[in-house]
Order: C-alpha cells, then sequence, then structure tokens
C-alpha cells in the first residue's frame, strides 16, 4: 500500500464539552517511543441532548469506517475523536479552538447541523482543517469563501424547491403555513419553501416561527386555524417538530405536514407520541437501513452487527465522509494540508453517489426524496424529486 507509514494505535476516544480522553503512552512531542505520529480524524455533532437522534448515526457510521480501516491496518491505525457538541452553536464555538489546534486532528466529519458548522467553520479555516458535512444543507455554508469547507449532500436550494414542487404537483395543495423554528437551518429553508411556493402558484397563508426551547406551541396552533392552510411546512430539527406535529393534531388539524431533512430523525417520531404518522420530509440522503446493492448491503451488515440497529438517516453519508478522508491517508496525505490537496480531484464511488467536489465544496451529483413516517415508525421512501418532475 503506497505511501502509508507506521503510526501508534490511537484508541477511539469520546469528548464531551472541552475534556478529552486519549490513552497511551505517547511523548511530549504527540509521538511515540519509535517516532511514530499519531493521527485522527475528529466527529463532531450531538450525541446528547434533545437531537442525539440525529448526531449518533452519523458517529457511529464514521467510527464503523475507522474501525475497517484499522482491520486492514493494524500497523498504521487511524483515530477517531468525537465531540458532542449537543446540536448547540454556542457549544460547538467553545469547542472550535481547541479542535483547531489539536494537530493529531488531520479532518473533521460534520457538524451535523448548519448552525454548529458556521460557528466552527472560522476556526476550521484559519487552521486549514478539512471539513466534510454529511448533513449541514444550509446553502450558504459554501458563500463564505472557505477553503477547507466540504458538503456531500444537496443543499437547501434543492430541497425547497423540491419541497415545493411536492406539496403543489403531489398534494395539490394551494394555501401552505410556513413554520420554522429560528434557528440557520430552519429559517432557511422555510424562506426557501416559502419562496418556491409562491413561484409555483401557492399562496404562503402564514408564515411564522416557534421557540426550539419552549414547550408551549399554542399561539402558532391557533394561527395555523385561523390560515385555514391545506398543508404545513416545518422548517426546523426534529426536537421542535415533534412537539410542533403533536400540538397540531391534537388540536384536530389534520392537513399534511410536510418538513426538511431536520426531522429525519427516530427523536422525531418518539417525540410526538405518535403523531409523526403520515407526516413526510425532504432529504438528499439514501435511506440505508433498506439498502440497495451490494456496497450497502454490507455496510448496513456492518452497521447492524456493530451498534445493533439498522443504520439511521445520513449514517451512510457520513461513512462516504470518514471514508474520503481515510483514502486520502491512505493514499500517503497524513497533513491537513495534504488531505485538503487530495480533496480537490477526490471522485470516489462512495455508498450514496459518485462523490467530486465543485470549487466551492459542494458535491456535483445528488437527488431529493420524500420520506414518509409509517405507523410502526420507519421512513419509507415515497418519491424522487428531480428539478420539477416526481419520480415513483
Amino acid at each position: 500500500m503506497r505511501g502509508v507509514k507506521s503510526r501508534r494505535l490511537l484508541v477511539i476516544a469520546s469528548v464531551s464539552g472541552i475534556a478529552l480522553m486519549l490513552t497511551g503512552c505517547s511523548g511530549s512531542n504527540g509521538s511515540t517511543a519509535s517516532g511514530c505520529k499519531e493521527i485522527a480524524i475528529a466527529s463532531i455533532g450531538p450525541t446528547t441532548g434533545l437531537d442525539n437522534g440525529s448526531g449518533r448515526p452519523p458517529r457511529d457510521a464514521a467510527e464503523l469506517a475507522v474501525r475497517q480501516y484499522n482491520a486492514k491496518h493494524p500497523d498504521c491505525p487511524v483515530g477517531l475523536l468525537t465531540y458532542d457538541t449537543q446540536g448547540i452553536p454556542e457549544n460547538a464555538s467553545n469547542l472550535a479552538d481547541g479542535i483547531a489546534a489539536d494537530t493529531r486532528i488531520v479532518g473533521v466529519v460534520g457538524p451535523t447541523f448548519s448552525g454548529e458548522t458556521a460557528a466552527m467553520m472560522p476556526a476550521f479555516e484559519d487552521a486549514g482543517l478539512p471539513v466534510i458535512t454529511g448533513s449541514a444543507t444550509n446553502p450558504t455554508l459554501s458563500q463564505q469563501g472557505w477553503k477547507t469547507f466540504h458538503r456531500i449532500v444537496g443543499n437547501d436550494a434543492t430541497q425547497g424547491p423540491a419541497a415545493a414542487v411536492y406539496i403543489t404537483s403531489e398534494l395539490g395543495s394551494k394555501r401552505v403555513a410556513v413554520i420554522d423554528d429560528t434557528g440557520l437551518y430552519g429559517k432557511s429553508i422555510g424562506d426557501l419553501t416559502a419562496t418556491s411556493l409562491v413561484k409555483l402558484g401557492a399562496t404562503v397563508a402564514l408564515r411564522t416561527t416557534v421557540d426550539p426551547e419552549s414547550v408551549d406551541y399554542s399561539a402558532a396552533v391557533s394561527a395555523l386555524i385561523d390560515a385555514d392552510a391545506d398543508a404545513i411546512y416545518f422548517g426546523g430539527v426534529s426536537a421542535p417538530g415533534a412537539r410542533l406535529v403533536r400540538q397540531i393534531r391534537d388540536a384536530g388539524i389534520t392537513a399534511p405536514f410536510i418538513g426538511g431533512d431536520g426531522i429525519n430523525s427516530g427523536d422525531f417520531v418518539t417525540g410526538s407520541g405518535g403523531a409523526a404518522v403520515g407526516a413526510r420530509f425532504t432529504c438528499p440522503c439514501i435511506n440505508a437501513s433498506r439498502p440497495i446493492g451490494k456496497a450497502q448491503i454490507a455496510f448496513s451488515k456492518a452497521y447492524s452487527d456493530v451498534y445493533g440497529i439498522a443504520p439511521g438517516y445520513f449514517a451512510a453519508e457520513y461513512y462516504d465522509a470518514a471514508k474520503l478522508l481515510l483514502d486520502a491517508i491512505e493514499d500517503g496525505q497524513g497533513t491537513r494540508s495534504g488531505i485538503q490537496t487530495w480533496l480537490k480531484t477526490a471522485n470516489m464511488k462512495g455508498l450514496t453517489k459518485q462523490i467530486e467536489f465543485g470549487k466551492t465544496g459542494e458535491v456535483k451529483a445528488g437527488s431529493v426524496f420524500i420520506f414518509e413516517v409509517t405507523p410502526e415508525g420507519e421512513f419509507n421512501q415515497v418519491a424522487e424529486v428531480i428539478g420539477k418532475k416526481i419520480l415513483k
């Protein structure tokens, strides 16, 4: 295997807050007695807190990729350091400088959400630390001039219009209420969807917000009743989304509920108390729990064997993200600058798609899928949107 140098074992570790737990017998300069340099990638996202269901599958998938790599390279292993943000941008911001300063870390998979990504990227950009997110979909993230930012899924600029096409064409809705949770991701995708709905001839009957920290959404529910909307679009993440759909259904409102990929989590289903059944959401991601093809089937089996459950949404995308960094390392790129240069010309056949980055770090290919929550709490793909066409 060309370009791989011997390195010591770096234990897969967990980081919560700012405390780093790492075992080993390295010297004062971070090297072992034999002079081999430690090397690791970092996984960043919520692994505890209300949105941990959105962060744990990506973390576990990255860990699986690292385990498989290390099984093939026992003399040259790579570490994985997990940083728990709880999905809160302020937490992410507090962690950013420490991650950027840790020279063992040569690449990042994540962060999970757009708000925490925006909070951390300035520190990572200054440190030349390559970042590959598989789920932070706010379009502006690739418009900041950051050279180290990469995204392997389509952004909200594709999801918003796709949702509008599905709402107007498939559901036949004319009066749509658009609600967001005030976060960077939620407001952006809400605005994009609202704009796209108007372009397609629909009326935005209500445009309002809910507080993600509140448990009482009675004001929004009352406004929905007055708006007499025939569909409800929610831009936001799973915890407030679950509370909102539950209170909407409790009020007797039966209009279809549609969201973005921020609610593609088991937390959305369990937190809704059964009210999420029938809800739909867009996602530029595959359903790895229902794999297609040999590679996806092998991944799903390996994931289930290790973690005892089927892979959640974005798990396959984060496996691909970690694989990109590991392929670069396998190709002899053991530094941040080396990996960053390698990613510019990367062209990898991943589990989810052929992955190649454009000049702004956006992936060059990808579709938007529509999923529906089943009575069993599973996510069933019901359509694929390409432009203004709906495929079933």
